[in-house]
């Protein structure tokens, strides 16, 4: 977690709006588009017992952008870190 700490401080403070672009709802979309492939490739997988954190994460990345509601994209997001944390667990665990 410090690193994740430590990269965090190097991003800054910026305000940026959840969805750029011209045309958000066009986006939307598309991450549901990308979200819905990647669910799909992640339940193959995992069915096969093939899974990687690479399905998992693209999955919930996308899909945090699918929503328009604040609370719901920041609820993705804190699913996305999650994920990505317990991938990077995993990775030291492999290391080690």
């Amino acid at each position: 977690m410090a690193e994740v700490k430590s990269a965090r401080k190097v991003l800054g403070t910026r305000r940026l709006p959840a969805a750029g672009g011209e045309r958000p709802a066009k986006g939307r979309a598309y991450h549901l588009r990308q979200s819905n492939r990647w669910r799909a490739i992640e339940h193959s997988r995992t069915l096969a017992k093939t899974s990687g954190w690479d399905s998992a994460v693209l999955a919930a990345a996308f899909g945090a952008f699918t929503e328009s509601e604040p609370q719901h994209i920041r609820s993705g997001l804190v699913r996305l870190a999650a994920l990505a944390v317990a991938a990077v667990e995993s990775l030291d665990q492999e290391a080690a």
